[in-house]
């Protein structure tokens, strides 16, 4: 019978399907050819990718079938039954663009906004007739106050109204009057397919949240078979402005228990006065959003037997525990060390029980498009390992036909790529590699939804002090403006220090028990509802420790630094992971660990954790590995019972078994990671007793043999020439747009008394552009900061056989048992960089995007494409070298 051990071995070896990555599938226009589209699947079919989201967007080219047609249903449906039968999971977006919205919204149900009105009138008595700009104004309500527009009075007093005239009384001085008035947002819906166009939807109507479902969800379920569906989806919430519906007046009323009118104007002020209404007004946001929008499309997509998922942020203000009403929860964005749209959707899963959160990963990942590299993708991929996710939604796969070589036998053009990078599909010349990518991925993904997560410190998220800040914002995002509020140095301090958090609100306190976290902190919080307040004194005595970030609470312990929350940990709470730094070993000099995360699961006594280094230089730390719960038991029965292992995420090997008592000292190069498990199964150990893996042999020496002779051919040349290494591709004007692959070649002389060989093709050097921006970098964009010494992907090849690939750190691969020593031997090391010099040469994208605009409008702006190349280097970049034991 197999150990707990052992079963969690044989899933990382051999994991679930249904943790391989997806990849979002654009329809441009939609524009869709059948063949095109089984050749997408059958391509991540065989790459290792597990399934598609299909999302339908602009027309790209001036010919395109409409959205909700006849034949584009009959091609949505053609597509699931073949995604089906390939065994990929088959997931919709209820919409075309983003947010939901369309033909079918009108006044009634678009989205709005407050608009206000400032005039100042006369001191005498009057009636004004209530003006209207636009034809769908609808007016609210009207206040006067005493000052004028520029000296804003301090106070409004609601006017009267009588047959549309305000009544406006005698006054002693100068005066404003101020009109409330209900507008449309004015919002169409962003990057719409052909026949898609119209206002977006009030996500507060439950009337527009039915009328979406009847003129387009059920249309695209029933088209694609709900039988064949995994998930419906729903993207972020990005309805900007949209603080106002029609039913706000009486559902404020009846939810908070007075009458909002007279205060309305309050929403106005940013100095701090009029807090506890705003407070209640947005509450009502959020609870509408939920009551008439989540609610109605998760209860829909339930009685047809699917799941809704959402990524629930944005505009109007959702929170945290609004997705307790969604079925599957999602996030986006990197940045493991702070407060992310990963990390709000991370949370809520660990509140609400969901054991799969997923993300829309590698969205601008080096952008423009064709500049990702596997190493980039892996390096985000990690990241958003590190805030709890394991699921990953890439961004993503253009459909798109492969364009032939025209008659003059030029290079075929590129076809089409989305206007927001990654290009994620087929046409990338490292492509090769790609199943050693999503293996590796598919592989974490499952591991990391075994168990629980462990997370030592909660953060309250004070909405209602958030909120009183969305007038001064200018939005009314409560994620975006919780980010801000909390600030970075409070997460950073937590992760750096080995730590986890989870975040929750006010409404989490229903299923959250107040032991859950050892160690809470209240950033900046004024505001606490009553509840709250009980809560919290609850946690203070389980024995948890509360903590007054910025001493404005009045609760717990003030501190004022974020960097010291971490030692504030009760000390009877024995945590998974302390990081520590260690001497280098010249003179003593601490090596810093700002750039190494971990995050730890709990496996039925079984602790997993993913250790990662996020920066671009090698790592050495300490990992002080307690070996006991939250509530200190231990896991082994005295110190030094306790196995840690070390498994590969790319192979799956056991590297490591040994006995530890307390700590682990590992060194991790740029961008690798690596997974620890510790347990008390003494019977995993090499041999019965043993302490540790078998002491080296302290007589074997290391040396460095160089290899030389080295030979290049390309793969439109027929012979190898000489080159010198380091070799960049870009340097030489002939193939500085070259996209494609080289061949370099060498033999190699194995010494009489090599007992290991390992091939190493140098280290990545840490490369931190100047100007990123410059380089076609966004502030979203994630890219490995190093120079590696292969661009993009090197195929291992000895004595004509395939031994490998290396497009990672680090850049080794061991050749030991292919090798014999005092024999030489043939290698070949088959180069294949990105696809972007492709991208900066092509024309046929600019043809399509003026066409798209002549025909449609300007529905999208394609990226930066004359930065395609800035800071591209391909070829065999370092020295590669033999490691001789």
């Amino acid at each position: 019978m197999m150990t707990e051990v052992q079963r969690l071995h044989a899933g990382f070896l051999a994991p679930d399907p249904a943790a391989r990555p997806m990849m979002r599938w654009w329809w441009f226009g939609p524009d869709v050819v059948r063949e095109d589209l089984l050749r997408d699947l059958d391509d991540m079919a065989a790459a290792g990718i597990g399934g598609v989201e299909c999302s339908f967007v602009y027309p790209m080219g001036a010919e395109s079938d409409s959205f909700g047609s006849p034949s584009f249903l009959e091609n949505l449906g053609f597509a699931a039954a073949a995604a089906v039968d390939r065994g990929l999971r088959f997931d919709l977006t209820l919409g075309s663009g983003w947010p939901y919205g369309g033909p079918h919204i009108d006044e009634t149900t678009a989205s709005r906004r407050l608009h206000w009105e400032r005039e100042e009138v006369l001191m005498t008595a009057q009636r004004l007739r209530i003006p209207q700009t636009w034809p769908s104004d609808e007016f609210i309500a009207g206040y006067i106050g005493e000052g004028t527009r520029w000296e804003t009075p301090d106070s409004y007093i609601q006017l009267e109204v009588e047959d549309g005239e305000l009544i406006i009384p005698a006054g002693r001085g100068p005066r404003v009057i101020l009109l409330a008035i209900s507008r449309l947002s004015g919002q169409t819906l962003k990057r719409a397919s052909k026949g898609a166009e119209g206002w977006v939807l009030d996500h507060m109507n439950p009337a527009a949240a039915r009328s979406h479902i009847a003129a387009v969800a059920e249309p695209l379920v029933a088209a694609a078979g709900v039988e064949r569906i995994g998930t419906v989806f729903c993207d972020s919430l990005e309805v900007f402005n949209a603080d106002y519906s029609a039913s706000v007046p009486a559902e404020f009323a009846a939810r908070r228990g007075y009458d909002p009118l007279p205060l309305l104007w309050q929403l106005t002020l940013t100095d701090g006065t009029g807090a506890a209404f705003q407070a209640d007004y947005h509450r009502t946001l959020t609870e509408l959003v939920e009551a008439n929008f989540i609610q109605v499309f998760g209860g829909w997509a339930r009685s047809r037997g699917l799941e809704f998922r959402i990524q629930c942020y944005g505009q109007p203000p959702v929170t945290i525990s609004s997705y307790r009403h969604a079925d599957a929860f999602e996030g986006e964005g990197w940045g493991w060390d702070a407060i992310t749209a990963c990390r709000w959707a991370s949370s809520a899963g660990q509140l609400y029980g969901k054991t799969v959160v997923s993300s829309e990963t590698w969205t601008w990942n080096h952008s423009p498009s064709f500049r990702s590299t596997p190493l980039d993708l892996l390096g985000e991929a990690q990241d958003h390992l590190l805030m709890g996710i394991n699921q990953f939604v890439g961004h993503g796969w253009p459909t798109s036909p492969r364009p032939q070589p025209d008659t003059a036998g030029e290079a075929a053009e590129l076809g089409r790529v989305f206007y927001a990078s990654a290009a994620l599909d087929s046409r990338n010349a490292w492509w090769d590699v790609a199943p050693e990518l999503w293996k590796t991925l598919h592989r974490l993904c499952w591991l990391m939804r075994q168990g629980r997560r462990l997370s030592q410190v909660g953060i309250y998220l004070p909405a209602r002090d958030i909120s009183t800040g969305f007038t001064a914002a200018d939005r009314v995002d409560l994620y975006k403006e919780s980010r801000l509020h909390i600030g970075d140095e409070l997460p950073h301090a937590i992760r750096t220090a080995g730590l986890d958090f989870d975040l929750f609100d006010d409404d989490a306190l229903a299923v959250l028990d107040p032991a859950t976290f050892p160690l809470v902190v209240l950033p900046h919080a004024r505001d606490l509802p009553g509840p709250t307040r009980d809560w919290l004194h609850r946690v203070e005595q389980s024995g948890g420790v509360v903590l007054d970030l910025g001493g404005t609470a009045d609760l717990g312990t003030v501190v004022r630094d974020p960097a010291v929350v971490p030692e504030q940990m009760p000390g009877s709470v024995q945590v998974p992971v302390w990081i520590h730094s260690v001497p280098s070993g010249k003179d003593g000099v601490q090596l810093g660990n700002e750039a190494v995360a971990v995050t730890t699961r709990d496996v039925g006594g079984i602790r997993v954790h993913f250790v990662a280094n996020t920066g671009s230089e090698t790592a050495e730390f300490s990992l002080d590995l307690q070996g006991s719960d939250l509530q200190g038991a231990q896991l082994g029965a005295e110190p030094g019972n306790q196995v840690l292992e070390r498994w590969d995420p790319a192979s799956a090997e056991v590297s490591e078994i040994r006995r530890i008592y307390r700590s682990a000292r590992l060194s991790l190069e740029a961008y690798e990671s690596t997974v620890l498990i510790t347990h008390g199964d003494l019977s995993r150990l090499p041999s019965a007793g043993a302490s540790e893996i078998p002491e080296p042999d302290h007589r074997a020496v290391e040396r460095t043999q160089s290899i030389e002779g080295w030979l290049v051919r390309f793969e439109d040349q027929a012979q190898s020439c000489p080159v010198e290494l380091p070799h960049q591709w870009e340097q030489d004007p002939e193939r500085r747009l070259f996209s494609g692959t080289a061949t370099y070649s060498a033999e190699l002389t194995i010494p009489a008394l090599a007992q290991r060989v390992t091939l190493d093709l140098g280290p990545a050097l840490a490369h931190e552009l100047e100007d990123p921006e410059g380089a076609g970098l966004m502030e979203a964009s994630f890219s490995a900061k190093v120079l590696p010494p292969v661009g993009t992907i090197a195929r291992v090849v000895l004595d004509g056989v395939h031994r490998g690939f290396l497009w990672k750190t680090p850049y080794r691969l061991d050749l030991t048992d292919w090798v014999s020593p005092g024999q030489t031997h043939q290698l070949q090391l088959v180069v294949s960089t990105v696809t972007s010099h492709r991208l900066a040469a092509d024309s046929g994208i600019p043809r399509l995007v003026a066409e798209s605009q002549q025909a449609y409008g300007t529905r999208f702006g394609i990226q930066t494409l004359d930065l395609a190349l800035a800071d591209v280097a391909s070829g065999l970049l370092g020295k590669p070298s033999l490691r001789i034991t």
